[in-house]
């Protein structure tokens, strides 16, 4: 049954109208992935894909597949129809939400659990925080964020949700390493084991390089480099979850999938900086830097997922016009756009389910009836590292990623973040010590100001 006249014409519209607006962008592909928007590059960047809905007579269903369109064939198409014809076909087959509740429910096998939630004062974090709540038995989460006001309210809903359970806010603005190591020194003196790290934090700007204080560009730290500092920090006692024979996952929110071009001398955009290259720089960073973190410690699962487009309160740090232009595609993309308490769901089972075990194993909830376990990052079943996409499935764009893993970028990515991390911290001790000869010098009044002339005085 083709798709009702009103929606066609609304992809029609999507098409033409709105993201010449919102993004400035072009139709470019093919691969293996789907009908891609992507940034007018020489190389592919999807940010966004235009999903199949199937249609069956009084029912309105969640997206289904995902079809490839190139240049030319875009060229082709010059009617509403014809859209119709080429979007609504086969190719890509979904994790059924259905399927996923079924097996989320499940979850009160898993009691006790130790959840810490990096950006859960909204949007998807707050809704896999609910997830767990509601699913598990006495689960116990930290909520990291800056807004005390909707932290509170997060910890007060967790906690109406399932009274047996603890939920605790942490109020710490994350883009200096300095404020996660005291987010985590604190998590470290009440935890000796902690089951789930799910990364989620974001800021979104259309502005250039903003330096903090450790050197490195404000979009980069929160959404790369502090993510992989609350790894470190925090393996100690996620490895001994596994130990104890219990869940150990690690999850971080980004674009798996959306892999680009990068610049492998220049990782911190140094001398190379674009909101392109961002983005491009912290999605593949982030795809190699979970499957270092596998091999390294095979007791916890690594993942980098991308959640699909799912309106959340990040597009509140936009302002003007651009804000103005993503609410517009917001309203235009409506039947498109995840719920996110849907997007919630999809992510318990990412976090829960044995479909995404550790490298050694581990546990989890059973596998749904139909499914295997995922194919990890290196092309093997339950490797421990995992790109996936929206609902589940894996992803990845196997072209870019064959490409860096034969000029070895998993390490060299590896040795980067580590040596960033280190260079941050040689900056801070070097910092105390320039505060603490400041402080002595004015305590004994040996610094170098010039004393004042005493009256009367004159120079010989």
């Amino acid at each position: 049954m083709p798709p009702p006249k009103a929606d066609q014409m609304a992809v029609e519209m999507m098409l033409v109208v709105a993201i010449p607006i919102v993004y400035t962008q072009s139709l470019v592909g093919p691969t293996n992935e789907g009908l891609e928007l992507c940034r007018c590059s020489p190389t592919r960047y999807p940010s966004l894909y235009i999903p199949r809905l199937n249609y069956s007579p009084g029912t309105f269903n969640p997206p289904l597949t995902r079809k490839v369109l190139t240049n030319a064939k875009l060229a082709q198409i010059s009617t509403t129809e014809r859209i119709g014809e080429t979007l609504y076909s086969v190719g890509y087959e979904m994790i059924d939400l259905d399927t996923i509740r079924e097996a989320n429910r499940q979850g009160k096998s898993l009691s006790g659990l130790v959840c810490v939630f990096i950006g859960g004062t909204g949007g998807i974090g707050e809704s896999t925080a609910k997830e767990v709540f509601l699913q598990t038995t006495k689960p116990k989460a930290y909520i990291v964020g800056r807004n005390a006001t909707r932290g509170s309210e997060v910890v007060q809903a967790l906690k109406s949700t399932n009274p047996e359970g603890e939920a605790y806010f942490l109020q710490k603005n994350i883009d200096l390493f300095q404020n996660v190591d005291e987010v985590c020194a604190e998590i470290k003196r009440r935890e000796l084991k902690i089951n789930c790290l799910f990364l989620t934090a974001g800021y979104m700007t259309v502005n250039g390089r903003d330096e903090t204080s450790d050197g490195l560009d404000r979009k980069m730290v929160v959404n790369y480099y502090s993510r992989m500092r609350f790894i470190m920090n925090l393996m100690p006692e996620l490895t001994a979850a596994s130990e104890a024979g219990e869940l150990s996952r690690v999850l971080t929110v980004l674009a798996a999938g959306s892999e680009g071009e990068v610049h492998p001398d220049d990782l911190d955009l140094k001398n190379n900086f674009s909101l392109h290259n961002c983005l491009a720089h912290c999605v593949v960073m982030s795809d190699f830097m979970v499957d270092e973190l596998s091999s390294r410690y095979p007791g916890t699962s690594f993942s980098h997922s991308y959640p699909g487009t799912v309106k959340t309160g990040i597009v509140n740090q936009l302002t003007g016009s651009v804000r103005l232009a993503v609410k517009v595609m917001y309203a235009v993309m409506s039947p498109w756009i995840i719920n996110v308490a849907d997007s919630g769901e999809r992510h318990f089972f990412q976090i829960s389910n044995l479909r995404y075990p550790a490298a050694k194993g581990g546990v989890g909830l059973p596998i749904p009836e139909g499914l295997s376990v995922a194919r990890g990052t290196n092309g093997k079943p339950g490797s421990g590292a995992y790109l996936l996409d929206w609902d589940g499935q894996t992803t990845g764009d196997e072209a870019v990623l064959e490409k860096y893993r034969e000029m070895g970028m998993g390490p060299k990515i590896w040795d980067h973040t580590m040596e960033i991390f280190t260079r941050a911290e040689q900056r801070r001790e070097a910092e105390k010590t320039k505060n603490k000869r400041r402080a002595s010098s004015d305590a004994d009044g040996s610094d170098d100001r010039s004393m004042p002339n005493p009256p009367g005085w004159r120079a010989a």
